[in-house]
């Protein structure tokens, strides 16, 4: 009966470190696929502040974009328009993968298109390889929860962009 009752003990025990060290009982589980928790990071912005995702309460799109992408800079316009339009309801993160680009030219970028929103500088790509993005633009939607609800590869049209905004704000 006592090695029974010390088996069960070693069992539940190894349990229970497992599930602990696997981290399900302390920590959310982040990865960049949609149903997950956005992984988080911090990156300084062109204002020269830094910005962590998980600060952010309200939803947010992540944009992957650089400066010689011919789709980002239709998508630009865009992405204005909402951010104007639905204003406070939800953040942008423009995410310029600085890696692939240069500095100078994403400022010409922002001040060319009048950017209001704010303008992340990934210098090392680690933020752009998390995500895993392939091409430019990358659009991760991420809900006031912290959950990403849609990824975008590519220039989306502006009414299905709109949608997934609208969507995206109602989550």
């Amino acid at each position: 009966m006592k090695k029974s009752f010390l088996a069960l003990a070693i069992i539940l025990a190894l349990v229970g470190y497992t599930l602990y060290t696997n981290g399900t009982l302390t920590k959310k589980e982040a990865k960049a696929e949609v149903g997950f928790y956005a992984p988080d990071f911090t990156l300084t912005g062109m204002d020269g502040k830094e910005y962590r995702l998980s600060e952010l309460k309200k939803p947010v799109l992540i944009n992957f974009w650089a400066s010689w992408c011919g789709p980002c800079r239709a998508e630009t316009p865009d992405l204005n328009r909402l951010y104007n339009k639905y204003g406070g309801k939800f953040e942008i993160l423009a995410v310029n993968v600085t890696v692939n680009d240069k500095e100078e030219n994403a400022k010409k970028f922002v001040h060319f298109f009048d950017m209001k929103f704010p303008i992340l500088f990934d210098r090392t790509g680690e933020v752009a390889e998390m995500y895993q993005v392939l091409g430019f633009p990358t659009n991760i939607f991420v809900d006031k929860g912290g959950k990403i609800i849609f990824i975008a590869n590519g220039l989306l049209p502006p009414e299905q962009l709109e949608r997934k905004v609208q969507n995206l704000i109602g989550s």
